[in-house]
């Protein structure tokens, strides 16, 4: 019986992860969370049988959990107030891109460009073969993808 919880409380955790990670509640998405918390329930109490190993959270532990959110919202804030200190001493930038290469070429570096969280492409100018990027904090090596 005690296998039986602990599967059940492996498959709510991960379903609901599941629709938390996805963003969407439709048909759809419920059942590939059904899906994928049943498959991820069964791997995790099997690994549990043959490791041995007990998950036991000792209930005063438990009763302290009401503090998270509030840290969790705290550290939100804490990070957005330093992404709009740093944004706002950001700088806008327009590199040129080479002409060399064809424009799959140069839409690829653009797109790649992105993902540094530092410099982030804004547009692109198809006929002055141009990028116009925002740089949170000023650093060359982070635009390199479209320059």
């Amino acid at each position: 019986m005690l296998r039986l919880g602990a599967w059940i409380a492996w498959w709510i955790a991960l379903f609901f992860l599941w629709l938390l990670l996805a963003g969407e509640w439709n048909r759809v998405e419920l059942v590939a969370a059904a899906l994928a918390a049943t498959a991820g329930a069964i791997v995790a109490e099997g690994v549990r049988r043959l490791t041995g190993v007990s998950l036991r959270v000792p209930a005063r532990d438990l009763a302290t959990a009401w503090t998270i959110p509030p840290i969790v919202m705290l550290d939100f804030a804490i990070v957005v107030g330093a992404l709009f200190r740093n944004a706002a001493r950001g700088r806008f930038v327009v590199r040129d891109l080479p002409p060399a290469g064809s424009s799959t070429s140069r839409a690829w570096r653009s797109y790649v460009a992105t993902f540094s969280p530092n410099a982030y492409v804004v547009d692109v100018d198809e006929e002055l073969r141009g990028v116009l990027l925002h740089d949170v904090v000023p650093f060359r090596k982070s635009e390199e993808p479209a320059a």
